[in-house]
Parts: structure tokens; C-alpha cells; sequence
């Protein structure tokens, strides 16, 4: 039985997430970001949130090496100097073609005569920075971007001497004005290993971050995270407890063996245990022979109730029958929901969790 009345506040705001299926290809990826943010724009978003390696999906450790973004250093020290105008160039106005579109069209058809997966993979020569194509869709969309996770290097060049240093695996927030306004390294790396199933070892590539992350938003209080640190509960104790987080982000790129076993579970338990929204966008469906994500991007209520969920894998059946599926649910998409901060201060108010926490006194 629910404590949870109905609201009439005045704090509301609606959010969109998408799912997306990211490959090597980074022009195709920015055309169906641009895609979602022409929707979001169309269904009366604030903010688009976008999952973990949403610009650029390897097919090796060397090629995502390879491909990183410049360091956040750089990115920043751009954003400060082109922050009034992002140049113009025939990629760009194809980006901002497809936000108009999309933000005009009455569903989310993805075969309205914008693109193909090929059309744009060699315009206008390689993309430097993914970072800097978000600003500008942020910018044209008139949106804050929750860009869930991009490769950037760990220093201001991407390699030392002839062996490429270390990147990290960075969620960055931008403003509607195309301004970067926080940054969050990934704290916990995924080494994993599955017998026949999974065999990842992010530490390989990725330094993993040191620093905590929450920040100002136009829904609420952001805790910046991705992906594997959902594992970690105490990381988002501290998040609420001393960051003042309401609004819990978790961009990821699930595999779908672990998605099928824990990934509603744990998500809805970083809500409940926090009494905070809890947002997660996500990679769905086969991105090269060796990776695959679960989908399901999602968000939970503070009371732990899902409240959109975009579908994806419901079973891993393919390893068994043969089957190649590239994705079970149509991609790029999204899915919208309202953030409600009165919400948030209810359910802390009826079960001052945070306040018992404080007050415990227990040992071994």
C-alpha cells in the first residue's frame, strides 16, 4: 500500500530518455542523437538523457583508444571560447535539419527520408570531439544533454610516445546554450568475467575517476554516475547524504546476461533506498560481433515505482538458436516522464530514512 498521494506541485518537469544502438560510426550515432533531440523538443522535454557510449561503440580496446574525445581540460577551455557560436558546416546543418524534422513530426518514425546508417559516416572528415556535436545539438534543440558516457582522454593528448595513454569514461551535463556545466569520470571500472557469457575488462583502457559528482539542474539536483557504479550503494549514500542529490543518473551500456538477472532490481533499489527519481538511458541491441546491451531505459519514482520503461532484450535466447537480432525494439527512441521535487521531499518527509541513517549506532 502506497504513502504516495497524488501531487498537485508546482515542481514538476518532463524529462525525455533515449535508447539508442551505438556502433563505430560516429556521424550515424550524432544523427540519431540529433533524432531523439528533435523528439524531446517536440514532447516538451527539459532535458534529454543519453546512455554510455552513446557517441562511439568500439570493435576493440585499441579502436576505442584510438577514438576518444580530447581531455575534459581541452573540451572545457573550447566551451568557454566558441561558446556564443558553434561554426557552421554541412554535418551540422544535417544535425540541425534532423532536430527540425523530428521536433515537427507526430511519431518517432526513424525512416523519414533524414539519413542512412552510411550517408554521413564520411562527411566533412572524422568527428574530433563528440562533446563538441552535443553542445551544438543542445544549442539547436534549445535542451540540456545528459551525455551518459564519452571516451576522453586522460590527459591533453590522447597518446604518449607510441602507446596510447589511458582515457576515461566521462558523463558530461550541457546546457541549453551549449555550455558544459559538470563532468563525472567513472568511479567503478567493469571487469567482469562470465564463462561463456561476458569477458570485459574495462580497466585495460580506462582510468578509473575519483570524484563524486552532483550538480544544479533545471529538474532538480543531478548525481552524476554510469553504468557499473549502480553496484555500489554507498557511492549513493554519499551522493544524497552530503551532495544533496534528487534526481539519481545511471547511463549504461548493459550487457544483457546481467540486465536480465539484476538491472530493474538494482535500480529500483538505488531509488527506494535514496528516495530519489532515478534515471537510467541505455544501449539496446547488437552494436558489433563481440557486444551486445540488455536496453530497458528506464526511470523510477523516490517510492521505487517504474515509471517509463523502453523495452529491450527479454530473454538471451540468440547464443542458443543462432539468431542474429540486431535490436528487439526499434532504435533510436525515447520515452518521457515527469520529475516531481515535491514528490521527493514527501517521501523523505513520511520515512526520514537519511535522518535514521544519521542517527544509527551499531558495530561488530
Amino acid at each position: 500500500m502506497s504513502i504516495i498521494s497524488p501531487s498537485s506541485s508546482t515542481r514538476i518537469s518532463r524529462i525525455a530518455i533515449a535508447q539508442l544502438r551505438s556502433t563505430k560510426h560516429k556521424h550515424t550515432n550524432l544523427i540519431n542523437i540529433a533524432k531523439t533531440a528533435g523528439w524531446a523538443k517536440r514532447d516538451g522535454a527539459k532535458i534529454l538523457f543519453l546512455p554510455e557510449c552513446l557517441g562511439f561503440l568500439g570493435d576493440s580496446a585499441e579502436h576505442t583508444l584510438l577514438n576518444a574525445d580530447p581531455s575534459m581540460e581541452v573540451q572545457i577551455k573550447n566551451s568557454w571560447d566558441d561558446n556564443v557560436l558553434l561554426p557552421m558546416n554541412s554535418f551540422r546543418e544535417a544535425l540541425a535539419a534532423t532536430i527540425e524534422s523530428c521536433s515537427q513530426s507526430n511519431d518517432d518514425d526513424d525512416d523519414e527520408g533524414i539519413s542512412n546508417d552510411d550517408e554521413y559516416n564520411n562527411c566533412e572528415g572524422p568527428i574530433e570531439s563528440i562533446i563538441a556535436e552535443l553542445r551544438f545539438i543542445a544549442k539547436k534543440s534549445n535542451l540540456w544533454i545528459s551525455g551518459g558516457g564519452i571516451h576522453t582522454a586522460a590527459t591533453s593528448t590522447i597518446t604518449t610516445g607510441n602507446e596510447p595513454s589511458k582515457i576515461y569514461n566521462t558523463h558530461v551535463i550541457i546546457d541549453e546554450q551549449g555550455q558544459i556545466t559538470s563532468f563525472y569520470h567513472k568511479i567503478h571500472l567493469f571487469d567482469v568475467s562470465i564463462p561463456g557469457k561476458v569477458n570485459l575488462k574495462e580497466s585495460n583502457t580506462t582510468a578509473p575517476g575519483q570524484k563524486l559528482v552532483v550538480c544544479d539542474s533545471p529538474i532538480g539536483k543531478l548525481a552524476l554516475t554510469i553504468c557499473y557504479d549502480m553496484r555500489f550503494p554507498e557511492m549513493y549514500t554519499q551522493l544524497v547524504q552530503r551532495g544533496g542529490a534528487e534526481i539519481i543518473l545511471i547511463p549504461s551500456a548493459f550487457t544483457v546476461p546481467t540486465g536480465l538477472a539484476h538491472w530493474h532490481a538494482l535500480l529500483r533499489a538505488r531509488a527506494i533506498e535514496n528516495q530519489c527519481y532515478v534515471v537510467a538511458a541505455a544501449q539496446v541491441g547488437q552494436h558489433n560481433e563481440k557486444r551486445k546491451s540488455y536496453g530497458h531505459s528506464l526511470a523510477f519514482d523516490p517510492w521505487g515505482e517504474l515509471l517509463v520503461d523502453a523495452g529491450g532484450y527479454e530473454n538471451d535466447t540468440s547464443q542458443e538458436s543462432g539468431i542474429v537480432e540486431v535490436s528487439p525494439v526499434d532504435v533510436p527512441s525515447i520515452v518521457t516522464c515527469e520529475i516531481d521535487l515535491d514528490l521527493v521531499q514527501s517521501v523523505r518527509e513520511r520515512m526520514p530514512i537519511q535522518q535514521h541513517r544519521d542517527s544509527s549506532n551499531f558495530s561488530f
